[in-house]
């Protein structure tokens, strides 16, 4: 003879709000543990209870990708093609707002349309004029400045150890480097 069965946490279900019953298998009973992790008394239940009333941005894209095209419209490519919608809004699903267009072509529209990635100014290296990556930086100087703490300091031999040492900051002339101040 086995052991008594537990009392059940009263629980109910997530959709219907029936009360769940740990099931009765021919020679024992649910695991506790499976049927506190339960939600819901049956599939139909959980299949209800999964539909969402607002659509996310995701299913949109997904009820958009069946009005996209073969070719991009611009160059004709007929790989890596995205799906754009005219103005910009995307649960307007309508075949005349959307547009196929590929990778490039799609991120050339927004480029031109006023939404660039890049940042407008800045986007020159702080302290040599290389093309920035973070902080204004170019990789060197940025490294530099998350090992030492200053972009300028780097290591030296000197004898015969090194030493770290801070280097001179290098004159910068031209429009790009206007109303720039190093620190």
């Amino acid at each position: 003879m086995g052991r008594p069965k537990l009392p059940d946490p009263e629980k109910y279900c997530r959709h219907c709000k029936k009360r769940l019953v740990r099931k009765k298998y021919p020679t024992t009973w649910e695991d506790l543990t499976a049927f506190k992790k339960r939600k819901y008394c049956n599939q139909l239940c959980m299949a209800r209870g999964m539909i969402q009333e607002k659509v996310t941005l995701a299913g949109l894209r997904t009820r958009a990708a069946k009005f996209r095209g073969k070719i991009c419209r611009k160059c004709g490519a007929t790989t890596n093609l995205d799906i754009h919608h005219n103005d910009l809004n995307p649960a307007n699903n309508s075949p005349k707002n959307i547009q196929t267009l590929c990778s490039a072509c799609h991120t050339v529209w927004h480029w031109e349309h006023g939404k660039r990635q890049l940042k407008t100014k800045n986007f020159l290296c702080k302290i040599c004029g290389k093309p920035a990556r973070k902080l204004d930086m170019c990789q060197l100087h940025y490294q530099r400045f998350r090992k030492y703490g200053n972009p300028l300091t780097t290591k030296k031999w000197i004898g015969l150890r090194l030493e770290l040492v801070q280097e001179a900051a290098p004159v910068l002339n031209g429009p790009a480097f206007q109303g720039l101040k190093l620190k």
